[in-house]
């Protein structure tokens, strides 16, 4: 009906067609990803709730708050995370990250690009850390990240990294043990979780 279908006008016809075959895989590759992170009953908010459940009120996760979508309150620190969906083999070595993808997972999966977490979460570190010299200038707050891997399949092949890599499975068990923070006192607590935006420490919940 657009006269295209003429051999004078192939060339406007598959350049259109071209056009309007790219624009769907990103708009569903958009979809996806707005998908997963906000409407999938498995998507990274939901498994870290999860994850950290059992924790007592001494910790606070804040969940798409300013200034980071996924930060941990604890009674030692700040913990951000940076969530990634991946199922399979991931592994980081000589500071890359390398997954074998191929054209069909791409063109029809509904997974995220894995990128780089590491330097996602540097970026969301400095954020964190912006935000607590804006309001806390004179206190040292200790500030750590993690990457999480939220799918049980992710094989991980992880060699000596400068954050911790971690599936969700293994995350609060981390947090209580090997990556326990030193408590700080209550007086210090009280003023981190005041300027992060978490609900306030009740009396006798931390140590003075």
């Amino acid at each position: 009906q657009l006269g295209l279908l003429t051999p004078e006008r192939s060339g406007i016809f598959f350049a259109l067609y071209t056009f309007i075959l790219i624009s769907g895989f990103l708009i569903s590759r958009l979809g996806f990803y707005f998908g997963n992170r906000y409407l999938s009953p498995s998507r990274p908010d939901v498994i870290l709730r999860k994850s950290l459940k059992g924790l007592d009120h001494k910790y606070a996760l804040m969940i798409f708050h300013p200034p980071t979508p996924y930060v941990l309150i604890e009674p030692g620190g700040v913990t951000v995370f940076v969530m990634r969906n991946q199922e399979g083999k991931v592994r980081f070595a000589n500071g890359k990250w390398q997954r074998r993808e191929s054209l069909l997972r791409l063109w029809f999966g509904r997974e995220e690009p894995l990128g780089d977490p590491i330097a996602e979460l540097n970026e969301e570190l400095s954020k964190v850390n912006a935000a607590l010299k804006e309001k806390l200038p004179t206190f040292s707050i200790p500030v750590r990240g993690i990457v999480v891997f939220t799918r049980p399949r992710a094989a991980l092949d992880i060699e000596p990294s400068p954050v911790p890599i971690l599936p969700a499975d293994d995350l609060k068990d981390y947090l209580r043990g090997e990556g326990k923070l030193k408590e700080l006192p209550s007086s210090i607590q009280r003023k981190m979780r005041e300027a992060l935006g978490a609900p306030e420490l009740a009396k006798g919940e931390a140590t003075s």
